[in-house]
């Protein structure tokens, strides 16, 4: 019997076992009864599923809305819609000689490289812009080639079969040329432009400054109590600038208790430049520094919190930005955080009244109080904190390289920190992970243990006093920290405390004030803020009762805003009838548009006679 004969014969045994076994399946099912719908099932649980091009699709669209920074990617598109403007002037005016073309940013060609080194080299040549112009148009350029042009690789060539330039054009040889040629003059000949640390002394300076009578000339209350809560804070906490101006008052839980009655600020912190996750919390307790006053963040941020609370009239709320915007007025706009920009006018203003810089070259950013904040408890604190504490305070990762450090540190002590090559030594500081360069806490007492020790105990006898005052109990005079004796502070006992036998003190009473009358856009929040005002921005008072409750003195400054709003509110009262339809048919288009609708209800109360235009002098 051949093979192909065998086969034949077991596919028909085969199927002949088989036959029985599924007229008997048929048998036992009833008549009428469906077949299992196991197929149906299966095909009705995987059309439920995704398809391949959605999945993609959707994980394109996270790229694209998460890899990159909200600001990253907006000066991506400023680059390359600049860079784009240029070329099509350029190429108009006939300057490029016909060797590129006005569109060579949007077809891929040879001539687009050529057209990025033209680019860079105006930006750096002719404007004489330094290398981080050439490193921004590169890196903008890059991503707009692959993203929206479709250019994939790290290479750059021609494909002599698809006759197609292949790759990026930022990989063009002579691009590449150029850009390392940038690179390597800004090495040799630049200049850092790196901020400077600003360290106690500087602060010191700037406090004794803030405080004289020569400041009054230039600044408010308002904000020289503001610049001194923001800069001992940035400097305490070592913060970025954008993590400080988004501070609200829910991160922060003032004047906490510790458990020997330390009072002390706790401040929560999200989303540190290491720290992608928003349910990591990091938190800093804070207490008072007396002895340093020019950095005690503690004091400067109660006496900041209660100038607002006087000036909003009621407590703070936990939306309440800590450090809202300053108005040209000089007035707080509460509801809406600072720019980064803002405090930097603020900060160069005051630096150059203070004459803090004077003699020395460089200057202070925004970015001094975290340098001079990390560099004053590695270096030159009474207490210097080891680079482990170092890298947890300022939010960088544990596994952070020293290079990275070295902007704000020194690294000869890193060795030392996490070296183990005297580990078999009987005499090894064994907690000197926890202390710069081991101090041994052993060692004899020196005049900084001292000034310390005062330093704890006056903030000891802070919070015991205060804690005192405010549940009804008298201190004596002793006990005042100007009457203490700083040479006999190590036997220092505490006198003892007479309660008084009156009630309490009762709670704080604020006293609402005339704040600034936040931007008006559209006629809904004119008429929110003239009926019920609008605490959270800090208009506590509704607008038509400020007549009645503030002399006009004191809102002098937003009196011409005041009386805008109220003849807006009274043309939608009086004149419309309080009816949203009847207004949109006397000023169409125009309840979203209030600086419109603020003149045409002004020329339509002229027309009315009910207002008369100045006589101006000619």
């Amino acid at each position: 019997m051949t093979s192909t004969t065998r086969r034949r014969s077991s596919r028909a045994t085969a199927s002949s076992n088989a036959a029985p076994l599924k007229s008997s399946a048929a048998a036992k099912r009833p008549k009428g009864a469906k077949k299992p719908a196991a197929k149906a099932a299966q095909k009705s649980t995987s059309s439920n599923l995704p398809s391949a091009s959605s999945l993609l699709n959707n994980s394109q669209q996270t790229t694209d809305d998460w890899y990159k920074s909200p600001r990253t990617k907006k000066g991506y598109a400023n680059y390359v819609k600049s860079g784009k403007s240029w070329l099509v002037d350029w190429t108009a005016e006939g300057r490029l000689d016909d060797e590129i073309s006005s569109d060579a940013f949007d077809v891929i060609t040879a001539q687009t490289p050529l057209a990025l080194r033209a680019l860079t080299a105006y930006k750096c040549e002719h404007l004489e812009r330094g290398f981080a112009s050439a490193e921004g148009l590169r890196s903008a350029f890059k991503d707009y080639f692959e993203r929206v042009c479709g250019c994939q690789g790290d290479f750059w060539k021609y494909n002599d079969h698809t006759k197609k330039w292949e790759g990026n054009p930022v990989y063009e040889s002579n691009f590449k040329a150029y850009y390392e040629s940038l690179k390597n003059r800004h090495n040799r000949t630049g200049t850092a432009k790196q901020a400077l640390p600003m360290l106690p002394s500087d602060l010191k300076i700037i406090m004794e400054y803030l405080d004289g009578e020569e400041a009054i000339k230039y600044f408010t209350v308002t904000q020289r109590l503001y610049f001194k809560a923001f800069v001992t804070t940035a400097f305490t906490l070592w913060t970025r600038n954008d993590e400080l101006i988004s501070l609200q008052v829910k991160d922060i839980k003032f004047n906490q208790r510790s458990k020997t009655g330390i009072s002390y600020h706790e401040f929560s912190l999200i989303f540190r430049k290491t720290n992608k996750d928003p349910t990591k919390v990091q938190i800093y307790k804070v207490q008072a520094d007396l002895v340093h006053p020019e950095i005690d963040c503690h004091t400067h941020l109660n006496a900041w919190k209660l100038h607002m609370e006087g000036l909003l009239g009621r407590p703070l709320s936990g939306s309440d930005y800590v450090f809202p915007a300053i108005a040209s007025t000089g007035k707080l706009k509460f509801g809406e955080c600072t720019s980064r920009s803002a405090f930097e006018t603020l900060l160069e203003t005051v630096v150059e009244k203070s004459n803090v810089m004077q003699g020395r070259n460089g200057k202070f950013t925004t970015h001094c109080f975290r340098r001079g904040g990390a560099q004053y408890r590695f270096l030159w604190a009474d207490r210097k904190w080891s680079l482990k504490a170092v890298k947890w305070w300022g939010g960088w990762s544990s596994n952070e390289n020293v290079g990275t450090l070295m902007r704000y540190l020194l690294d000869e002590l890193m060795a030392y920190e996490e070296g183990f090559s005297d580990i078999m030594m009987d005499d090894r500081a064994v907690d000197r992970h926890e202390t710069f360069m081991g101090e041994d806490e052993t060692a004899p007492l020196r005049k900084a243990d001292l000034l310390r020790l005062e330093g704890t105990l006056l903030a000891k006898l802070q919070g015991l006093i205060e804690k005192a005052s405010s549940t009804g109990v008298i201190i004596p005079a002793t006990a005042s920290s100007s009457n203490i004796d700083t040479e006999s502070i190590p036997s220092l006992t505490l006198p003892a405390v007479v309660r008084r036998e009156e009630s309490p003190a009762a709670p704080i009473q604020y006293i609402p004030q005339p704040t600034r009358i936040p931007e008006t856009n559209t006629l809904d929040d004119a008429l929110q803020y003239w009926e019920h005002g609008c605490p959270e921005k800090g208009l506590n008072v509704p607008l038509k009762d400020w007549s009645q409750q503030f002399k006009s003195s004191d809102y002098l400054k937003e009196a011409v805003k005041l009386g805008n709003i109220r003849f807006v509110c009274e043309e939608f009262t009086t004149h419309c009838g309080g009816n949203f339809i009847a207004f949109e048919a006397k000023y169409p288009g125009l309840r979203r548009k209030f600086t419109m609708l603020m003149k045409a209800v002004r020329a339509e109360r002229k027309i009315r006679g009910d207002t008369k235009s100045r006589n101006r002098l000619k």
